[in-house]
């Protein structure tokens, strides 16, 4: 319903498919006229923009193409919180500079200073050679305000954008995995939804039995269901294959007597450390009384159980 129409995918095959309809129909009929050729260069663009938005669902390419989408949505968040301060410049540049073809209307001025915001200054033209000419009215403040727009928009602008794009592809190749498994299941099941019943009535699988081991044949399975099929066959046939694959039942024998090694190995070093904590005459916590002790006992030992005073040697 909606969620075809939210799909940006959908939306760029409509735009083509509307545009172009627009471009062929008027040539068909002959029409005088030449918006038909706008629709057409409109319906190029939408086509190669929805082939890249294909693009993004498939494993080797589709990573950059989501990071593309990632930087392009933060680019536009920054772009309309900066719109004001080029609308500010550009009206500035405008008012001063009276003379100048590129500022001569106020569309034209606020597109030069966007222009001038991707680094393409056009100093000598735009500022130098009319300060030489003497054909600059205001050129003290005009300079002023050319110097804080350099350091506003093209300097703060563009760091601040690579500091963003940075952080953004950091997060998406942290999550590329997810998103590309995410992007594969939104598919299918996208094209599930739009196939007809019919058709996924035969296609579709409650459930499937897997023999990874041995291919068995149907007769087999139905009879070892049944519970006709005897042990003695069936451990016959297990025999009988089991022969037909020495290398894996040898493989097997030494996986057994190399853990028969390690558990030898792992009991004579815990004796070992048993042996040692005797020698050493260390206490375990779980060798201590955990008990009530015995007060009258602890307070006042018996003469037998006293030891003489002497020098103590560290343990």
């Amino acid at each position: 319903r909606w969620n075809y129409f939210k799909d940006y995918s959908n939306q760029s095959d409509w735009c083509t498919a509307i545009l172009s309809f627009l471009f062929v129909i008027p040539i068909m009929l002959n029409v005088d006229g030449s918006w038909h050729w706008q629709a057409g260069a409109m319906a190029i663009l939408n086509s190669w923009i929805g082939f890249l938005f294909y693009l993004q669902r498939f494993e080797g390419v589709g990573i950059y193409v989501v990071m593309f989408w990632e930087i392009m949505k933060t680019l536009l968040r920054i772009i309309m919180l900066f719109l004001y301060l080029l609308l500010a410049f550009g009206l500035a540049f405008y008012a001063l500079m009276l003379n100048q073809k590129e500022f001569d209307s106020v569309h034209l001025s606020v597109m030069q200073t966007f222009v001038m915001m991707a680094g393409e200054l056009n100093y000598q033209n735009n500022f130098l050679d009319p300060f030489l000419k003497h054909e600059l009215p205001f050129s003290f403040l005009t300079y002023v305000i050319l110097v804080n727009f350099v350091l506003l928009m093209p300097i703060l602008l563009v760091n601040l954008l690579i500091g963003l794009a940075v952080g953004d592809i950091a997060e998406v190749q942290r999550n590329a995995a997810l998103k590309r498994i995410a992007m594969q299941v939104e598919l299918h099941t996208s094209l599930e939804d739009r196939l007809p019943y019919w058709f996924m009535k035969r296609v579709d699988k409650s459930s499937v039995t897997v023999y990874p081991n041995r291919k068995c044949s149907q007769h087999y399975i139905r009879q070892f269901l049944i519970g006709d099929v005897r042990a003695n066959e069936v451990w016959g046939h297990l025999r009988a294959k089991s022969r037909q694959c020495p290398a894996i039942e040898n493989e097997l024998k030494k996986q057994k007597y190399r853990m028969k090694e390690m558990t030898n190995t792992l009991e004579k070093q815990h004796n070992l450390l048993k042996l040692i904590i005797q020698k050493m005459e260390i206490s375990a916590e779980a060798d201590e009384q955990d008990g009530p002790v015995n007060v009258r006992g602890a307070m006042w030992p018996s003469l037998s159980q006293a030891k003489p005073r002497g020098h103590s040697v560290s343990r």
